[in-house]
């Protein structure tokens, strides 16, 4: 049935098209009847591309196979799609068509990928909450930014979306959704044609239903991209932070299980403390943040402040008020990112918490970006991993922390993980 073939995942999908089991406009063709048939609950897409079945029927009749021929993708609507609306989920943007692909999507498209259609977001990627509901429980948060694209993975609508992070965006949404997701470390996505909300931090990620589907694009979107496996027998760090009271307690047994499970399979497992001091890496980023946000919407303030919803008026506020501590938290930043080698040594991925536990009832809020925020200040790789399920039967996602510039070996890490522990992604009911 299509709504099965919507439901493989990207290697499934990519092999199933090299040896012609079914053509990418079979596969196209799935993924929109799966749309039609439950997006009205889950509103997980803003637009649909018009130009997709074309696409797809030209994948089809391509002789010379690209890395991505075919394979169906969402696009947060953050990320410039040409001829393709994106309106960073922002009134001030109603109707606008960019010009040009942002510098990912160039690659997508570069590679054969089909886009579908655009995944909704917050507004310019902050607070304020878009439409989108969490497959696994209509009345709960998918969380943000990234909610249409974290759902639209979740409810089997196409089996890769792109999203971004500056706080939570990635991580926390991928964990409330029950999908894996992966941030990379600042740099090492290109961000041109991605709309602004912290310069200094704004990164690409992306969501899939298997840890190794988050590997396919690697090669295409990490700048400087190089192969990287993980180690016959991996060192983890089960990692305590000044902000674990914060987390369930179903969380956070999650996330010991974890770690007993991993050193059953063959990894070694350490315990680590952060100093009492990193506490202050929440405020940083905040700091961080909204300056650099209040930066980036100045413009929109002044011209057209009634299309601003008052959550973002708000945020510029903030950052108009933490001007004088700017430069502060930079440094505080630069300090915290120069001790958090020394606590890796010579481990391999932290475990920590991926959010304070299941998505949140309710559409108002988003949910806590406690254990994500201050990664993104640190500008280091993180994925989660859909490992357990909360007493209210929604998942629970256990997230990895890597070093700096090592993407590619923290997803290979998830990968060896999800293999060892036999984490899947649970389509929902």
């Amino acid at each position: 049935m299509a709504s099965d073939l919507a439901w493989l995942g990207a290697r499934e999908m990519l092999a199933g098209l090299a040896r012609r089991r079914f053509t990418a406009a079979a596969l196209t063709e799935s993924c929109l009847d799966a749309i039609a048939a439950r997006d009205g609950a889950i509103h997980a897409f803003v637009r649909l591309d018009p130009h997709a079945r074309r696409a797809a029927r030209t994948s089809d009749a391509r002789r010379a196979r690209r890395a991505l021929e075919g394979l169906p993708i969402g696009i947060k609507d953050l990320i410039d799609t040409a001829e393709l609306g994106t309106e960073y989920g922002a009134k001030v943007f109603a109707g606008h068509v960019p010009a040009h692909d942002a510098q990912v999507v160039h690659r997508l498209r570069e590679a054969g990928a089909v886009l579908i259609g655009k995944c909704a977001t917050t507004e310019f990627a902050n607070m304020h909450p878009a439409a989108t509901r969490n497959p696994h429980g209509l009345r709960h948060t998918p969380g943000g930014s990234s909610s249409g694209s974290a759902a639209a993975v979740a409810a089997g609508f196409v089996p890769l979306a792109l999203g971004t992070q500056t706080g939570g965006s990635v991580i926390r949404p991928g964990s409330f959704c029950g999908v894996f997701a992966f941030k990379s470390s600042w740099g090492r996505t290109e961000t041109h044609g991605v709309h602004e909300l912290g310069r200094s931090l704004d990164t690409v990620g992306w969501f899939a239903r298997a840890a190794e589907d988050l590997e396919v694009l690697a090669p295409i979107l990490l700048t400087a991209h190089r192969r990287a496996s993980a180690p016959a027998k991996p060192r983890f760090v089960r990692l305590a932070t000044p902000y674990d009271d914060a987390a369930s307690l179903e969380m956070r047994r999650a996330c010991d299980a974890f770690a007993r499970d991993i050193a059953k399979a063959g990894g070694t497992v350490v315990r680590r403390r952060l100093p009492a001091w990193f506490a202050q890496t929440r405020e940083a980023h905040r700091v961080v943040i909204s300056v650099e946000a209040s930066r980036a919407f100045a413009r929109y303030l002044r011209e057209t402040p009634a299309k601003l919803s008052a959550n973002i008026r708000g945020f510029i506020a903030l950052g108009q008020r933490n001007e004088r501590h700017y430069s502060e938290a930079l440094k505080f930043g630069d300090r915290a990112r120069t001790y958090l080698e020394t606590v890796f040594g010579e481990n391999d991925a932290f475990i920590v918490p991926a959010a304070p536990g299941t998505a949140p009832r309710g559409l108002a809020w988003t949910g806590d970006s406690v254990f994500s925020g201050f990664w993104s200040l640190l500008r280091v790789p993180c994925t989660t991993s859909p490992y357990a399920t909360g007493a209210d039967g929604l998942p629970l996602g256990v997230q990895l922390i890597g070093r700096f510039g090592e993407d590619e070996r923290l997803l290979a890490l998830t990968t060896w993980a999800a293999r060892k522990l036999a984490i899947t992604a649970v389509r929902p009911a």
